[in-house]
């Protein structure tokens, strides 16, 4: 089934732009109204040609046949005038009917190319030749010659019957004449009505072939319009789902494409968003739980460090203590080496010395349950320094990265400690043995002279190892100074720790808040695209 034409046309203007349909609907109007004008003009002409040839060939002679009868009408007046008139009269009535029958003579000739009835015209001019050469001679002679009967009777006899004759033919070619112009008249007519109906026609024609091409066009503009309306309303209802459905390629549907596009670009713009506040959301609930984690970390953190803070001044305490002890240690060391010295000279003069010997080691043995006090004492301070130290590498282990250095301090310092413990061991053994000595010399003050030279021999061990132990005795200072200074540096940075630890509280309290705000954000922005159906 073939497409009707009003589809085929809408089907070869659905691609053009605007401007040709509009063009096209115009054009078909004005070629509607070319064609009507054109069409009227051709039977505006064509009846303007037949009014024209019915003047020429009908009016005009018409005209020509009544100036014909007028004057021959008047002539024959002038040939009854002529035979009571006088003689003046009659010369002049004579040269008006020569110049009259001229002008008449004139007048048929000029008639004659228009003549219908050639017969009955030529009779007409022929009978009327003979009207006039008879006045002009019979006639005109009766009156002249006095003869009024003659020229009544001759009149009536002859001149009215040839009057009567030419008249007849004359009326014949009016009549005819006149036919022929009514038939013209109503050949204009019906020209002029066939005229009227071929205009209305084209024009009626033009109107349906331009309205039907306008109303084509109209409706697909409309259509294509409403469809573009109906998209932007859905638009603006947040409705991105449904496209405008226009595929024509005029204006409206390059328009309608690029909506399409901007539906389609911002139909992805809004999934893009919603994803991103999606998860930004999520972001923020985990920033959130871990910013929460991080300030519980932090506040352990900055307990952990108070604590730890806390016990390294107490184990800067006790190591200046240490110190202090490890002085006095020294000092008794110093002493207890110059009694050997002294204890030296007294063997060597002990035989001669008894009594004074007996003193001596009475003082001894004080001297000696003092230094077994004082090695008490180093013992207990070298089993507290070693359980100081194993508490402060626990604490430098807990510190981490900033713990390292006190760790190896504290690793020092246990050593030392125990070094001290062993050495101590080792005083109080011979302490014990200098009391064990010291006891038999007081009970047996006689045998001293025989073991003065044991006792000389242990001297000078005793002044040796009391010489080493007086180095190990400073070395010990030393170290419990260092440490002393280590664990004043531990607990500044301990306490650094704690401060830091607090700063990070507030920091992450103020990045909960910034975690929060963002949060709302990101609810705010899906409540905003969740107006929009993609």
């Amino acid at each position: 089934m073939e497409p009707s034409p009003a589809k085929q046309r809408a089907s070869l203007l659905s691609g053009r732009p605007l401007g040709v349909k509009i063009g096209a609907a115009i054009a078909v109007m004005a070629l509607a109204a070319i064609v009507t004008g054109l069409l009227a003009v051709f039977q505006i002409n064509k009846v303007a040609s037949g009014q024209q040839y019915m003047y020429t060939h009908n009016v005009q002679p018409m005209v020509t046949l009544n100036d014909i009868q007028r004057s021959f009408q008047g002539d024959r007046a002038r040939v009854v005038q002529y035979g009571i008139a006088d003689t003046a009269t009659r010369a002049e009535l004579r040269t008006e009917l020569v110049e009259r029958r001229a002008e008449v003579e004139a007048l048929i000739e000029q008639y004659r190319p228009f003549t219908i009835n050639a017969a009955a015209f030529d009779s007409f001019a022929t009978g009327l030749a003979a009207f006039y050469d008879e006045a002009d001679g019979t006639l005109f002679g009766y009156a002249d010659s006095g003869q009024a009967d003659l020229f009544a009777k001759h009149f009536q006899e002859t001149m009215r019957p040839m009057l009567t004759a030419f008249v007849e033919p004359f009326n014949e070619e009016t009549a005819a004449q006149e036919s022929e112009a009514a038939a013209h008249a109503a050949e204009g007519r019906s020209n002029a009505r066939i005229a009227v109906i071929e205009v209305v026609v084209a024009l009626a024609v033009g109107l349906l072939a331009s309205g039907a091409l306008g109303l084509v066009v109209t409706k697909e503009i409309l259509r294509n319009v409403r469809r573009v309306g109906a998209s932007a309303e859905r638009l603006a209802s947040g409705d991105l789902t449904t496209a405008t459905g226009v595929s024509a390629q005029d204006e409206i549907g390059q328009m309608a494409a690029q909506i399409d596009i901007a539906l389609a670009n911002l139909r992805e713009l809004v999934e893009s968003v919603s994803g991103s506040s999606q998860a930004v959301a999520a972001a923020s609930e985990e920033l959130s739980a871990s910013a929460l984690q991080i300030t519980s970390t932090s506040e352990e953190t900055a307990a952990q460090s108070t604590v730890a803070a806390t016990a390294a001044d107490e184990v800067s305490r006790n190591v200046l203590t240490v110190s202090s002890g490890a002085e006095q240690m020294g000092a008794a060391i110093n002493e207890i080496s110059q009694s050997a010295n002294d204890a030296a000279g007294v063997a060597a003069r002990g035989v001669h010395k008894a009594a004074e010997t007996t003193q001596r080691v009475e003082r001894l043995g004080e001297s000696s349950l003092e230094i077994g006090a004082v090695v008490k004492v180093i013992t207990a301070i070298a089993e507290q320094t070693n359980l100081l130290a194993l508490n402060a590498t626990i604490e430098a282990a807990r510190a981490g990265e900033a713990g390292k250095g006190f760790a190896v301090v504290a690793s020092e310092v246990k050593e030392l400690a125990q070094e001290t413990a062993r050495a101590t061991e080792d005083i109080a053994r011979k302490v014990e043995a200098i009391q064990t000595d010291t006891t038999g010399a007081v009970g047996a003050i006689a045998e001293i002279s025989e073991i003065i030279g044991s006792i000389n021999e242990y001297q000078l061990s005793i002044a040796s190892a009391v010489e080493e132990q007086s180095a190990t005795t400073a070395e010990i200072s030393r170290s419990v100074s260092d440490a002393a200074m280590g664990t004043s540096e531990i607990a500044s940075n301990v306490s650094a720790v704690a401060g830091a630890a607090s700063m990070t509280t507030q920091t992450i309290t103020q990045t909960q808040a910034a975690i929060s705000e963002l949060a709302q954000m990101a609810a705010d922005l899906r409540s905003q695209v969740g107006r929009f159906t993609v």
